[in-house]
């Protein structure tokens, strides 16, 4: 009879977790989402965006309805006013630049629109944010580069937009190899977070610094570009290079055995679910915390095998 009464209660506490979250999702069938991207060339937003659809589109039977801002302010403004126009419930935010987003966040609040930003916080009245915990990537690829260097080395660092992931991986890699005075930084500049910009100034920088030892890219596509370049000067036996994501391309050039040698891994599909998770809740009148971080992963040639999103 005991364990009969332990049986009842472990169904009860499965069935009480599980029908809020079925009522959720009857309440909101139909719901219409619009999501507006800092850019959607890059597969980090493409795999976020398929995880808003699976969510929006095939459990909800809503609509999802994208922007692209092209690292443009101005255009990202005013996709979100259409967005209102077409009569979207929810706002799924990511910030061509964190300060210059508020007017894009007031717009959509004023409209009476719950904003949550993804993998970018932005400046204004959002309703929360969920994002990598982008500090701690910096962390990983500071630390990496410590150890593999031995404490002793010129390092490169290629910057990128002025967003709150950026400015905290910046940071974390920067808190890292501060604590260590003989790895010396010998340039510093911005690739605007993107592969053909990144290659660009990663040229200019082989030009002018002769003995390079290792360089931290922002995300990705810039280590990607940053690779492209060395490998278009010859130099790529001279340095490594760390990047954030754990993109496929990126974790293919670990595998390749490049001078990409490790990079964070971030998980855009898990930001996506969440955000239309909690978009749900604060439809629903909840209470939500005002973020929510999302664990890294630093990805080397010793696990990147079979490693994904």
């Amino acid at each position: 009879m005991r364990k009969l009464s332990v049986l009842v209660l472990v169904v009860a506490l499965v069935v009480a977790m599980v029908v809020p979250a079925y009522a959720l999702e009857s309440k909101f069938q139909g719901i219409k989402v619009g999501i507006t991207f800092m850019t959607t060339n890059n597969p980090f937003f493409v795999a976020m965006l398929e995880a808003v659809k699976e969510e929006v589109e095939g459990k909800l039977g809503g609509t999802v309805i994208v922007s692209d801002g092209q690292f443009n302010v101005t255009k990202q403004l005013s996709d979100v006013e259409d967005m209102i126009v077409q009569g979207i419930d929810l706002l799924l935010f990511n910030a061509v630049d964190s300060d210059a987003a508020e007017p894009a966040v007031v717009l959509a609040k004023e409209a009476g629109i719950p904003v949550v930003c993804l993998d970018v916080d932005a400046a204004g009245p959002r309703d929360m944010f969920i994002g990598s915990d982008n500090y701690g990537a910096g962390v990983q690829c500071g630390e990496y580069t410590v150890q593999r260097l031995g404490g002793k080395g010129r390092v490169v660092i290629i910057n990128g937009t002025p967003i709150t992931s950026v400015r905290d991986r910046y940071q974390g890699f920067r808190d890292v190899i501060a604590k260590y005075p003989d790895i010396v930084v010998v340039a510093e500049q911005n690739g605007e977070t993107n592969l053909t910009k990144s290659m660009e100034v990663m040229e200019n920088v082989l030009q002018s610094q002769p003995a390079i030892d290792a360089v931290f890219g922002i995300n990705d596509p810039t280590a990607l570009g940053i690779l492209a370049a060395v490998q278009a000067a010859g130099r790529e036996d001279e340095m490594f290079i760390t990047g954030v994501d754990g993109s496929p391309d990126g974790v293919q050039a670990i595998l390749d055995g490049t001078a990409m040698a490790a990079t964070s891994a971030q998980s855009p599909a898990d930001i996506g679910r969440l955000g239309v998770e909690w978009g749900l809740k604060i439809l629903n009148g909840e209470e939500v915390p005002d973020f929510i971080p999302v664990p890294v992963k630093l990805i080397t040639i010793e696990n990147a095998e079979g490693f994904s999103w």
